[in-house]
């Protein structure tokens, strides 16, 4: 009738002139009970704390990795404005666009660099600095003809393409690695 052996045997026997009744065997049965709620809701306690905690950390990866992406692709969208702005510059000579195209360029290498990691700033730094060469490479004083030898032109361009080959390779590294 007894659920726990040991309790049955407790109720039944009498050890120094003490009598055990069914009354201790349903007190220890309700002392082990708690004790048993006590240790459940521990390990609840535990599990949720542990739960809250990997979601969170999710989340912020989820927040990180879409922030990289935004700024991945602002630089890129820079990037191509900047080599527009020097397909422009062989019809019309003006620099203007170029440089606004280059500030725009540079505020997105800063977005790089916010967003991270460290191994895509060394990247962006190489896009920056080839469409930096090539602006330079256009910018003369206002009454000098500006002539860029077609094996220059295409120099800067192939530094310009090979750059940004290596900063979209190394973005998507990124992209794919959670922990990053």
């Amino acid at each position: 009738m007894y659920i726990i052996p040991f309790v049955a045997e407790a109720a039944e026997k009498k050890k120094d002139g003490f009598e055990y009744t069914e009354a201790w065997g349903v007190t220890i049965a309700s002392g082990l009970t708690v004790l048993g709620m006590i240790l459940a809701a521990w390990i609840a306690y535990r599990t949720g704390r542990r739960q809250v905690a990997d979601q969170g950390l999710i989340e912020h990866r989820h927040w990180r990795r879409q922030n990289r992406l935004e700024a991945y692709k602002q630089f890129m969208v820079a990037t191509d404005g900047f080599t527009e702005a020097m397909d422009k510059w062989r019809t019309s000579r003006n620099t203007t666009n170029a440089g606004r195209a280059l500030e725009a360029l540079v505020a997105a290498e800063a977005g790089i660099k916010l967003s991270g990691p460290q191994s895509l700033h060394s990247h962006a730094d190489k896009v920056t600095k080839a469409a930096g060469a090539f602006y330079r490479a256009l910018r003369r004083p206002a009454l000098m003809p500006v002539v860029v030898p077609p094996q220059q032109w295409v120099q800067l361009s192939r530094d310009i393409i090979d750059a940004q080959n290596a900063f979209v390779v190394e973005a998507a590294k990124v992209l794919d690695d959670p922990d990053l």
